[in-house]
């Protein structure tokens, strides 16, 4: 029965989380309340109180979701051994933004709709392109001294990494990039490979990315 009851009240706040995402990219941030969030949510407002203390808060959440989403898939399908260094980073690079385009409301929130609110969500924003940052210097570094990988700097590269990735997703978000995702994730995935001079065939990367359901 716990066990029950703790998952309905997953359920709800992540119902609540995908309401505020929806209103937040519908309305912006500043215009939207928490009536239009419970109203979208088919919530009272009592029950989003049960789990948040106001709006800023479920944008913090919002961030932090489709952060830990992202990274949690680009880690997982880089684990296969089995998997050329190629592949690895083609499935990591595709989930990472798969996951962003498969929550666009959430996405359009982080990279779009929240920029300039205020202070205290910049710094959250930056901590999310921070934390993505690192996971990729993690790779480029293994990458470096596992494969003899010949990256000249390791920071700056996964700072270009992180910044051509975010700002693609953020184009296409804006829908100033009308390109099919799998071309667009064909494209950066073929340009990082030949910049980072790791050997790939273009059918392998297309079969990679067509694993993927975009």
């Amino acid at each position: 029965m716990k066990d029950t009851n703790s998952s309905k009240s997953s359920l709800k706040r992540k119902n609540i989380l995908e309401a505020a995402a929806k209103i937040f990219s519908e309305k912006g941030y500043i215009e939207a309340s928490i009536k239009n969030i419970t109203d979208e949510a088919n919530v009272a407002v009592g029950t989003f109180y049960n789990y948040f203390n106001d709006k800023e808060e479920v944008l913090e959440q919002i961030y932090e979701e489709i952060s830990n989403m992202s990274l949690k898939a680009a880690s997982e399908v880089s684990m296969n051994k089995d998997d050329s260094i190629s592949q690895k980073f083609t499935l990591a690079m595709a989930y990472v933004i798969n996951i962003y385009a498969k929550n666009k409301n959430l996405s359009k929130i982080l990279f779009v709709k929240s920029m300039g609110i205020n202070e205290a969500f910049e710094k959250k924003r930056w901590e999310i392109l921070d934390r993505t940052n690192v996971y990729l210097r993690q790779i480029l570094e293994h990458l470096k001294k596992q494969h003899s990988l010949n990256i000249h700097d390791v920071n700056v590269t996964s700072v270009l990494l992180t910044q051509s990735i975010f700002g693609v997703i953020t184009y296409w978000l804006n829908e100033k990039l009308t390109n099919d995702l799998k071309d667009i994730i064909f494209s950066l995935c073929t340009y990082h490979l030949k910049a980072l001079n790791i050997d790939f065939t273009y059918e392998e990367i297309n079969k990679c990315i067509n694993q993927i359901e975009i």
